[in-house]
């Protein structure tokens, strides 16, 4: 619970940092790239995350990478910040959650939606546009592909949950057989 907050701080805190979609779209890719570079290679991922290095040893190695890349300094000063205070583990998270808390900061709501099988390119236009509708504002979906729900649609905002699918169906069915 504590890493969710300190994650949902650290990602506010960027995003109210950020000031174009152009440098939003940098970062954004530069957050990803480095955590990717941690991700598959085990010996830095070690050295950075262990605590047999000082931290200042630590914060040299990384702004040399960051040097060397040519990260943006919002990159750099993020992922100093999160070393310094050992939670440089919390990055891939801030990466994940950092286009949502984007995208509403520019007064976009975001959807997840989830099918069996992909949702074409007409049906999106179509359901973006009922989304829309209903939120009387710009939309964003991100679509996933969940075999779990067998048919259908299952739409998500934040803990809104709009439920077409087959699997949902055969819950409530079940939960009405129950309550006889």
């Amino acid at each position: 619970m504590k890493n969710q907050v300190l994650v949902k701080r650290y990602t506010e805190g960027l995003a109210a940092a950020l000031k174009t979609e152009e440098e939003y779209g940098a970062v954004s890719r530069e957050l990803a790239e480095f955590s990717a570079l941690l991700e598959e290679n085990d010996e830095l991922r070690l050295v950075l995350l262990r605590p047999f290095l000082s931290a200042g040893k630590k914060a040299q190695i990384v702004q040399d990478l960051l040097a060397r890349e040519r990260y943006q300094d919002k990159t750099g000063r993020l992922i100093v910040l999160l070393l310094r205070h050992r939670r440089l583990d919390l990055l891939p998270r801030i990466v994940r959650d950092l286009p949502e808390l984007w995208r509403e900061r520019q007064g976009i709501v975001t959807f997840e939606v989830r099918s069996v099988v992909p949702v074409g390119n007409g049906q999106r236009a179509r359901l973006e546009g009922e989304l829309m509708k209903l939120e009387n504002g710009p939309v964003a979906c991100t679509y996933v592909l969940d075999p779990a729900i067998i048919g259908g649609l299952h739409v998500k905002k934040g803990n809104m949950v709009y439920d077409v699918s087959i699997k949902g169906q055969l819950e409530r069915l079940k939960e009405k057989i129950r309550e006889r």
